[in-house]
């Protein structure tokens, strides 16, 4: 037989994969065998997770989408198939002899996708067959099977809660542990960890022949929970710590008969769970934790997704960018050391967790990573893994979440603390791990106890030493100071003592420590928890963080993008612009980044230079998160820059499918324009204008130049707010206004009142006696800019008012700065028209706090430094122009920002100001019209509307 005349049949193929998935990627696989009557190509069984069922074709591959989904649900040892994998095999395959077939389907790249049991799929992905092992040990089923486990979860929490809140003497006992006043969100906690604990126990004694068997008669004969405590505290014994001895608090606290009824109820939920084949997954008790603790508005304590967990640690834990890491020796990676200062539940650790086990499996073959899997777990758990947190409850479910990774694999110590946050002894603010920045050790507790994590032989009183990380990982939280209300409440319920912790000493604490720092109270506690982390980082370690949008743009955030510029290699940062609900963090309604950076050397060079990807829509599943990841690292080298012509970015391609662009941008104290923008045109226009440059529509070459400074080099500014009216104010201020009022004022911004350039003052000012007021009301004027826009309500950015008034709080009145000519009132006038035209918008929306989608906050300082049209250089003919186009637009109505490019008042300002004020071309109408419509398609203006455009 020639070679021309084989032809490969897909069993054939199937059988080879198979066998590459065993025996190289250590995975239960079988091809061709034949279930319940059908017959998947490839069957994967995972233990405690959902099986897989691959289905396989040649290209073209018209029917393996149908063959995938017709295996869904299908039972295999009780347990049914919640993804299947509809994968396409590569035509050249068909023509390979089989001797020759096995290398070559190793090297052959795959293309697939994932379906889901509700018949909807993943998207396409394309790879070699470690990158479909790597998919296939991170698949999970669809979240209406997970919701399904959280549902019973919280049912059982808040069913076994209620029956302990009901008895109040126990309760009473039950929150000592927590050390916490009596409340039904301690019973419910209660009853999560104990919940939790049983299900744990149930895996660790499948794995090990030396723990107990969860209980599984229940009868009033045998009190359950005598029978627990006596288990629990065998293990307790063994190792542990962490997970079980919160639990066997709260049932060694119980009276006889109220312990057997609690533990009964938390046992049948347990059971429930263990009955679903989502037991491995790492974030359901976590998601509960989250809803149960009402107070984590005030802790800002915003739970990272899985899918933006993976995509953290997979692009922070790049293997090929450590370079010192020996990547198959468990002793090297023993000395990797991946902190989360601020841990929570532990999402980011088990991220950073399956992230450096895959870097290890990928290196070592199948065999190998069998006989050392456990030895690896012991390394990571012992060595690697390091957490704190401030909240006991939160390390319970952390401990439980990394120990049941590898169940029946033993472990010495586990490096997660609660770090106390509280009055000390002295009387002292203490601030969690944010002491480590003012001493090199602090205090670990665990439920108030004084307790060391660790086997119960291990459990001392302790001070912990400052740890020095390779990487920390954190989505740090981002309260600002007396940024809530009700916090004293707030403290004694989530932070883990009964008084009140004084605000006042809180923030006494956290001004000291940060005195020498980047960080400060204003940008909020993620600023401090950066220059914690550049403290602890060795050189050539990493930070990986979460953070809020306004890191990249926010004046108080200056300093540390100066820091971060100057002393690290900025490697990612990472926006979301998927106009569906906020993707990074569960309960936050605020925009947020994702930033990986090296630290590099004292003497080393930074290159001040990113690479800011932009995402399109976000990442759904692991999975998805984690092609992305491979697309990014697979990036080309040049990319088109930020500072660049308006021609967009590099796109980001999973599949033929388009989920983003990344561009080149430069760094420094300034905001970051990289992240700025869905569409990387948008940012190169903008950059552009600040350059004082407008290029053409297609982003060939520049049109024209326009004379572009920082508002504080044309005006000045009126008071801030506080000296105007309040306590500390030298005027009280009114609602209404009428002719005869001796100083008017413009208070508040109303999207019904402020529909035209000319307004009239809405507000009356009267000074308190005894006051000097006259410096304060020399700052009153005729044109007024507001701090803050709603894009999607608002239609004015500036008014003028027909007499001298003083704008108060988000308006600020604007003052000529230069001696009194005949053309000042005339030439302010161009500017109340720039700022109401699309470019006087696109500045504002470039330099504002855009961290709600739909909404650009500013400040006294960000308007300071905004890009202005620089009217001082106007000529009389462009003053004369300006003036006819005020008089023209003064009271004719604009519609909202967000519809600029379909509103035709919006549209014929913009035409004027450029033919008529600024004397340019059609080329240059054509550009502003691009740049209206780049606008209108940006989801940080329309928000929750949809987008409104054109064409």
């Amino acid at each position: 037989m020639t070679t021309s005349q084989i032809r490969q049949q897909e069993r054939i193929v199937n059988a080879e994969l198979s066998r590459i998935l065993r025996e190289r990627c250590g995975l239960d696989a079988q091809a061709e065998v034949i279930i319940d009557g059908r017959q998947p190509d490839i069957l994967i069984v995972r233990p405690g997770k959902t099986p897989i069922i691959i289905e396989s074709e040649f290209m073209p591959a018209r029917s393996v989408n149908d063959d995938a989904l017709a295996k869904l649900g299908l039972s295999i040892a009780g347990n049914r198939a919640g993804v299947t994998f509809a994968l396409k095999l590569s035509l050249d395959l068909r023509e390979v002899p089989q001797d020759q077939l096995l290398e070559r389907v190793a090297q052959s790249t795959f293309t697939w996708q994932e379906w889901y049991s509700d018949a909807t799929s993943g998207s396409v992905v394309s790879g070699r067959y470690e990158v479909l092992c790597e998919q296939i040990n991170r698949a999970e089923p669809k979240s209406d099977i997970v919701a399904d486990a959280v549902s019973e979860l919280e049912k059982g929490a808040k069913n076994a809660g209620a029956y302990l809140y009901y008895n109040e003497i126990t309760l009473r006992r039950v929150a000592d542990i927590f050390n916490r006043d009596p409340s039904l969100e301690v019973a419910d906690m209660a009853a999560l960890m104990v919940i939790n604990a049983m299900v744990f126990h149930d895996r660790l004694s499948s794995a090990s022949i030396d723990i107990p068997l969860l209980p599984k008669e229940i009868s009033n004969d045998n009190n359950l929970a005598s029978e627990l405590v006596q288990s629990w505290s065998s293990i307790l014994k063994i190792d542990y710590w962490p997970v079980f001895r919160t639990a066997y608090d709260v049932l060694l606290a119980m009276p006889s008969n109220e312990g057997h009824i609690f533990a009964r109820e938390c046992l049948h939920y347990a059971r429930n769970i263990l009955a679903k084949p989502v037991i491995g997954r790492h974030d359901l008790a976590g998601q509960i934790f989250n809803r149960l603790v009402a107070d984590r508005k005030f802790l800002a304590a915003n739970y990272t997704t899985i899918p933006m967990a993976t995509m953290l640690a997979g692009l922070a834990l790049d293997k090929n960018r450590w370079i010192d890491i020996d990547w198959s020796e468990v002793d090297s990676l023993r000395n990797l050391v991946a902190l989360d200062p601020a841990c929570g539940t532990g999402t980011l650790l088990m991220a950073a967790y399956r992230e450096i086990a895959s870097n290890y499996r990928s290196e070592v073959s199948s065999d190998k990573y069998s006989e050392t899997q456990n030895a690896l777990h012991t390394a990571l758990i012992e060595d690697s893994i390091h957490g704190a947190d401030v909240v006991d409850a939160a390390i319970h479910i952390t401990a439980s979440t990394l120990a049941s990774m590898m169940p029946n694999a033993t472990f010495e110590r586990m490096n997660l603390h609660v770090l106390p946050l509280d009055d000390d002894e002295a009387g002292g603010a203490r601030v969690g791990s944010l002491e480590w920045l003012g001493t090199d050790q602090v205090r670990t507790v665990f439920s108030g106890a004084g307790e060391r994590i660790g086997p119960l032989e291990a459990v001392t009183s302790t001070a912990l030493e400052r740890p020095e990380p390779n990487l920390v990982i954190a989505n740090p939280p981002y309260r600002r100071h007396n940024s809530a209300t009700g916090e004293g409440e707030s403290n004694t319920r989530v932070f883990g003592h009964k008084d009140p912790l004084s605000e006042r000493g809180l923030a006494n604490r956290l001004s000291k420590l940060l005195a020498s720092q980047p960080g400060n109270q204003i940008a909020g506690l993620g600023s401090a928890f950066i220059s914690l982390a550049d403290t602890m980082l060795k050189p050539q370690g990493r930070l990986a963080f979460v953070l809020p949008a306004s890191s990249v743009a926010g004046t108080s955030w200056a300093q540390i993008r100066e820091a971060l510029s100057n002393r690290y290699h900025v490697e990612y940062v990472v926006s979301s612009h998927d106009s569906s609900p906020t993707p990074m963090s569960y309960d936050t309604n605020i925009n947020e980044v994702l930033l990986i950076a090296k630290k590099l050397h004292e003497d080393a060079t930074p290159p001040e230079r990113a690479r800011f990807v932009n995402l399109w829509r976000h990442p759904r599943t692991e999975n998805e998160a984690y092609a992305l990841v491979g697309a990014l690292r697979r990036s080309p080298s040049t990319l088109h820059r930020i500072d660049g012509p308006p021609v967009g970015g590099t796109p980001i391609l999973l599949g033929n499918d388009q989920w983003g662009e990344i561009v080149d941008s430069p760094l420094g104290d300034s905001p970051w324009l990289g992240s700025r923008w869905m569409n990387a045109a948008s940012g190169q226009y903008a950059y552009s204008l600040i350059r004082g440059e407008l290029w053409d529509a297609n982003g060939i070459s520049k049109v024209a130049d326009i004379p572009i400074c920082a508002l504080e080099d044309l005006v000045s500014l009126s008071a801030y707010d506080l000296q105007v009216k309040g306590s500390r104010g030298v005027f009280e201020i009114y609602d209404g206004h009428d002719a005869s009022a001796q100083f008017p004022a413009l208070w508040h911004h109303s999207a019904k009142t402020h529909q035209s350039i000319v307004a009239t003052p809405n507000a009356r000012l009267t000074p308190k006696p005894g006051t000097n007021y006259a410096h304060i009301w020399q700052g009153s004027g005729r044109l007024h800019v507001t701090r803050d826009v709603r894009y999607t309500s608002q239609r004015i950015h500036s008014v003028y008012t027909p007499t001298d008034t003083l704008g108060v709080r988000t308006w600020y009145t604007l003052l000529l700065k230069k001696e009194h000519s005949s053309d000042d009132a005339r030439r302010i006038l161009s500017l109340a028209i720039w700022f109401n035209s699309t470019l006087g918008m696109f500045c504002h929306a470039l330099h504002s706090n855009r961290s709600q989608t739909g909404r650009g906050l500013g400040s006294r300082t960000m308007l300071r430094t905004l890009p202005t049209f620089d009217v001082r250089q106007l000529a009389d003919w462009q003053i004369d122009a300006a003036e006819t186009v005020f008089r023209d637009f003064r009271d004719v109505q604009f519609e909202p920002f967000y519809r600029c490019d379909v509103d035709p008042t919006r549209i014929e300002l913009d035409e004027r100001l450029v033919r008529d004020v600024l004397g340019l071309s059609t080329d240059a109408v054509e550009a502003v019209a691009r740049i209206r419509s780049l606008l209108a398609s940006e989801p940080s203006i329309y928000g929750n509307k949809q987008p409104v455009l054109a064409n």
